[in-house]
């Protein structure tokens, strides 16, 4: 679905007699850094540092799931989508994975690339009616947020499954929990369009894991959430136990050996090789009318603190109102460094942060001018 025009969001505020509509990403980005928000939504500074590859290849991924769901390409197609899309990317444009260790970037790239590889060449198509960026509108309180829905479809239950494509690293327990608010925010959606609350199912589709159901020698079934580049190694020990069960006794080393090579199960004897189904990673988290009560109330502080900001901006043009804890900024330091859109250049807190580090190093006595093995620790004796 195209996205609203500037002259459409323009009437659906007269509609919904307000001044602007929310987002999500929006309302997540004061969360994570309320500077990075005045920097975008007040200020509306350009990013000065836009080298992360993260967003963009998360943009490409949606792109070809898209248009392979719209029949614009087949299945055999998108490989070569994303390929072109990575080449662009890395290849071109050197976007970094970690903008601060070469070693690092290249090997979380590395493992990537692979990940999304295999996805592309190896996703199971969802065998129903699927609408893709579907736009939804939801009240909170006196608020109107918009969104637009990766995927929705109706399934042979009769539930609406919401689902969001992920390229990053996999959600579990309390995780999936605190990572689900949009999720949760589009079944308020969902559920204000008419739709009953036990009928919706809220999940993501982890783009770099598989869900493996693995049979267990004593009849029962498991299942494993294992990243792609990584199928081969997990499975050796249960792939021991059914090749040596089957009767490849004198082989096991051979096809384990081949298992770990290949990353492929395919690799194994058609008897092993019927122990294992393989399915993309799906995660669900069981909605509640509490999990969506907590979060309206928490959108209606967040946004009432942001209105009350911003107003105080424009009669003081103090910017520290907005300013990250040295606690929050500490705590996201990675994320300041390898994936945000502005440099400590623009990101006051963060340089603030910065600072203070090189500073502690200057003051350090332990590191000034001396080494380990020449320093005075009588003292501590004392002590």
């Amino acid at each position: 679905m195209a996205r609203k025009t500037k002259q459409e969001i323009q009437d659906l505020c007269r509609k919904y007699n307000t001044d602007r509509l929310f987002s999500w990403s929006r309302f997540n980005k004061y969360r994570n850094s309320p500077y990075e928000y005045f920097l975008s939504y007040v200020k509306k500074e350009k990013q000065d540092n836009d080298s992360s590859s993260y967003g963009v290849l998360g943009n490409m991924c949606h792109n070809t799931l898209e248009k392979y769901y719209n029949k614009e390409i087949e299945h055999k197609d998108m490989l070569g989508e994303f390929n072109d899309g990575w080449v662009t990317a890395i290849d071109i444009a050197q976007l970094k994975f970690d903008r601060t260790d070469e070693v690092k970037n290249k090997n979380i790239g590395d493992k990537y690339v692979y990940d999304l590889r295999h996805f592309f060449k190896s996703h199971k198509p969802i065998k129903y009616k699927i609408d893709l960026e579907r736009f939804i509108i939801i009240k909170v309180g006196k608020y109107v947020f918009q969104g637009y829905i990766d995927a929705v479809y109706k399934n042979d239950d009769g539930d609406f499954n919401i689902i969001d494509f992920k390229t990053s690293t996999i959600y579990k327990g309390k995780k999936a929990l605190s990572e689900s608010g949009q999720l949760v925010l589009y079944a308020e959606g969902l559920h204000q369009l008419g739709v009953p609350l036990e009928k919706i199912k809220i999940g993501w589709n982890f783009l770099k894991y598989v869900s493996i159901f693995i049979q267990q020698a004593n009849g029962k079934t498991n299942e494993r959430q294992i990243e792609r580049c990584k199928i081969g190694s997990s499975l050796k020990a249960n792939a021991k136990m059914w090749l040596k069960k089957t009767g490849y006794e004198d082989e096991i080393d051979y096809y384990i050996n081949l298992l770990e090579q290949t990353n492929d199960i395919k690799s194994l004897p058609e008897e092993v090789q019927e122990k294992y189904k393989v399915e993309d990673c799906y995660v669900y988290v069981d909605l509640t009318q509490e999990m969506i009560n907590d979060l309206k109330q928490e959108i209606i502080e967040t946004l009432d603190e942001i209105i009350k900001k911003e107003e105080q901006y424009k009669t003081t043009n103090d910017d520290s109102i907005f300013f990250d804890s040295e606690e929050s900024v500490k705590t996201q330091s990675y994320y300041f460094a390898n994936l945000c859109g502005y440099s400590a250049n623009l990101h006051k807190p963060y340089k603030r942060f910065l600072e203070g580090l090189e500073k502690k190093k200057d003051n350090n006595v332990f590191l000034h001018d001396k080494k380990e093995d020449e320093l005075d620790l009588s003292w501590l004796d004392e002590l």
